[in-house]
């Protein structure tokens, strides 16, 4: 029992050494859809508008063994909506979790990612600030891919949203059952 406790503690510890860490800054476009935002009558596809949102903030990326790596984030994310004459606006403070793989090719590495996150409403705007029942705590996954240049990354990726929005049916205005869904464009700088 010994031998094995040494020999994970070991392999810990190595793990620990090989790792390069890199803090890095990031930032980039969300591309959210509005299909999921009706009116409590029928709403057709054409009522809908999608809009563009942004997003910015730090990272952490620890290189692992076997092509792995490790990259927390702390995002500032921006999300708009649109359907008829109003727009909604969620403001989120998000922590993606990021688990990557790639392959090290001199200064390139491309990589796939998964990316489960946590995320907490910062704000409102537009039409979403007369919600009262707005949850505060949201959660979902996001799956990419991405491309490590030198001191440079590239990332694409797409966000489910898990939970649900909140109790918001008291307006003439509902979200549908996937609420908060898109795509992200991005790109960080490591130092």
């Amino acid at each position: 029992m010994k031998k094995i406790t040494l020999s994970i503690l070991a392999l810990f510890f190595s793990f620990g050494l090989s790792a390069q860490t890199h803090f890095g800054i990031k930032g980039g476009l969300n591309f959210n859809s509005s299909k999921d935002i009706h009116f409590k009558e029928i709403t057709t596809d054409s009522d809908t508008w999608n809009t563009t949102g942004w997003h910015a903030g730090i990272l952490l990326h620890a290189k692992l063994p076997l092509g792995f790596a490790f990259q927390p984030e702390l995002l500032y994310s921006v999300k708009h909506y649109g359907i008829r004459d109003y727009k909604f606006d969620f403001n989120y403070v998000e922590l993606p979790l990021g688990i990557q793989w790639g392959i090290d090719l001199i200064l390139l590495r491309p990589f796939v990612f998964g990316s489960p996150y946590l995320s907490y409403l910062a704000a409102t705007g537009g039409k979403a600030k007369e919600w009262d029942g707005i949850k505060n705590f949201g959660y979902g996954f996001g799956a990419g891919f991405g491309l490590d240049l030198w001191k440079l990354q590239v990332m694409a990726k797409w966000n489910w949203a898990l939970g649900t929005l909140g109790n918001i049916g008291k307006t003439d205005i509902v979200f549908g059952k996937n609420n908060l869904n898109g795509f992200q464009l991005s790109l960080g700088i490591l130092f």
